[in-house]
């Protein structure tokens, strides 16, 4: 923003909304604007309730919203439209704001795509995905979009699962069954795990007769998780929800700025996602 009293009145500003927000998004989006010269700004919002979030959708002036859990889903109803994977997905993490009208968008999907279009894994690998909330629906539907035929879901409230529209094509197992189901890749979407009041949690417990060979573990954590530190201590492929966020996080400044970041760019950031 060269030669520019910034922010100014011209200034376009891009939100996100969280019951216990991080600043990755914020470092992401704001490193951006500044490498390509926009007159922008990302600012977290602590939201402490659907009530307050459909508020601030309704009055607030902004150009795109980003949404954490609860609100993935919990919004979704208050949008004007949905892109198509937001839609089979019934699931939302970005706003785009066109003309006074909401447009909802799952980046998660895109994230999760791009992420195991690079593993290169069998497409008979066994895979055990914890959780079915918000991002746990977009990873599903990513997995069966690249043609995984093994897919098993574990979520502790079975209400979830039987809302997916895509059943028929995963399977399901109880809760308590997830320490004893072998499988190829772990993917953890809950909550366990995150720093906060999770940070000392963990969603499983794995032994050397069930380790994985890829860990994909969502929640954010930088002091490092319990499925982080055994990954490192058994060697085990392990994918961060940094590089998550990333992917997402990309594909969602795209979306609101109408372009495409070039890698040069995006070289730039030099952000460790380890």
């Amino acid at each position: 923003m060269k030669n520019l009293n910034w922010p100014n009145k011209e200034t376009k500003l891009f939100i996100s909304m969280a019951k216990n927000p991080g600043n990755t998004g914020s470092k992401l989006h704001n490193s951006l604007f500044r490498i390509l010269n926009l007159n922008s700004m990302y600012l977290p919002l602590k939201v402490t309730s659907v009530n307050q979030a459909k508020k601030i959708l309704k009055s607030l002036i902004f150009e795109g919203c980003s949404l954490s859990m609860p609100y993935k889903e919990k919004l979704i109803k208050f949008v004007d439209k949905l892109d198509m994977n937001a839609k089979k997905i019934g699931s939302i993490n970005t706003i785009l704001k066109k003309k006074n009208k909401l447009i909802g968008f799952n980046t998660d999907y895109y994230a999760s795509r791009e992420i195991f279009k690079k593993q290169n894994l069998p497409k008979k690998s066994k895979i055990l995905v914890l959780g079915c909330g918000g991002v746990g629906k977009a990873i599903i539907y990513s997995l069966i979009d690249l043609k995984y035929k093994n897919i098993i879901v574990c979520t502790r409230d079975k209400k979830k699962f039987k809302k997916f529209k895509s059943k028929d094509l995963i399977k399901n197992i109880e809760w308590k069954m997830r320490n004893k189901t072998i499988c190829d890749v772990l993917i953890n979407t809950t909550p366990l795990g995150m720093f906060g009041k999770f940070s000392k949690k963990t969603p499983i417990h794995l032994s050397k007769k069930f380790f994985p060979k890829l860990i994909y573990d969502l929640p954010i954590n930088p002091r490092g998780n319990y499925l982080y530190k055994i990954s490192k201590k058994q060697n085990i492929k392990y994918v961060s929800g940094l590089k998550s966020s990333f992917y997402q996080g990309i594909k969602q400044f795209e979306i609101y700025n109408n372009l495409k970041l070039k890698l040069k760019t995006l070289k730039k950031l030099k952000i460790d996602l380890n």
